[in-house]
């Protein structure tokens, strides 16, 4: 595992909580990566408040040993689940990759 794809995935996944919340997460945690499409994801488990409980995100598409991800972002707050978070951010990643490709078919 490269350890500054983690950091920079973990800041990324902080801020775009950030973002959608308006606050950072009071907790976050690295999962586990996994690869898809010739990239590496990060999952993480994170709390939006103190004695909230565990929820799942992803940040990735990172290439080889690339410190910049693609964009995939993304968590949909849904309760972090160590049997179902892998499954959980594929599906995210795919979401969010089909909504880029949209977007970059529109701008064309």
């Amino acid at each position: 595992m490269n350890e500054m794809q983690l950091y920079r995935a973990e800041d990324a996944m902080t801020d775009w909580i950030s973002g959608e919340t308006g606050k950072a997460p009071t907790k976050i945690e690295f999962v586990k990566t996994f690869e898809m499409y010739d990239m590496t994801y990060y999952i993480f488990k994170f709390k939006k408040g103190m004695f909230g409980k565990w929820m799942v995100g992803v940040c990735g598409g990172y290439q080889g040993e690339s410190t910049d991800n693609c964009g995939h972002i993304l968590s949909e707050m849904n309760l972090y689940s160590d049997s179902k978070a892998e499954t959980e951010c594929r599906a995210m990643v795919e979401k969010v990759r089909a909504y880029q490709m949209a977007r970059a078919r529109q701008s064309r």
